[in-house]
């Protein structure tokens, strides 16, 4: 049941999952498990195929409109290079679009970055009308002098200060 090493060249993993999976087939208790254990062989097998052999996707042998090539040959040229443009066009697209959502998300980072710089500058407004009405609560109502109210006004700047530093 085990192929000859030349028939397909595979990597150390593959081969050792095979030999673990033929083993496990060979080992199977009843009829099920064996064609289970089978059909794990046989997708392993193309796996491995899959992956080391590389089928062209440009015809072979495929002659363009020139003397010596058959009727049906420039048909074939034509729709080969017609299928390798689809591709590259396809190809351009998708990394157009990649660019696309990058640079949306880029605007977006820098919206978001805009709006909650002056999300803070509004707290902190905010922030310095909530300590004035504050001290000027713990004033009295407004009846200190003007040497009293610069000092209370220095304290409150002082206070903006230290809140906006720990923000």
């Amino acid at each position: 049941m085990r192929a000859p090493a030349s028939a397909l060249a595979t990597t150390a993993a593959q081969r050792d999952a095979l030999a673990l999976a033929i083993a496990d087939a060979s080992n199977a208790p009843d009829d099920r498990a064996r064609r289970m254990a089978d059909a794990k062989v046989l997708e392993l097998k193309l796996g491995a195929i899959r992956d080391n052999v590389r089928a062209s996707t440009l015809g072979r042998d495929v002659q363009g409109s020139q003397a010596g090539a058959g009727s049906g040959e420039f048909h074939k040229y034509r729709e080969q290079r017609r299928r390798e443009r689809a591709r590259l066009e396809a190809m351009e697209a998708a990394d157009a679009a990649r660019r696309e959502t990058e640079a949306r998300a880029r605007r977006a980072a820098a919206a978001s970055e805009a709006s909650e710089a002056k999300t803070a500058k509004n707290r902190a407004k905010r922030a310095k009308a909530k300590a004035k009405r504050a001290a000027k609560r713990r004033r009295g109502g407004g009846g200190a002098t003007i040497g009293e109210a610069k000092a209370d006004e220095e304290e409150e700047e002082e206070e903006e200060e230290e809140a906006t530093a720990l923000d």
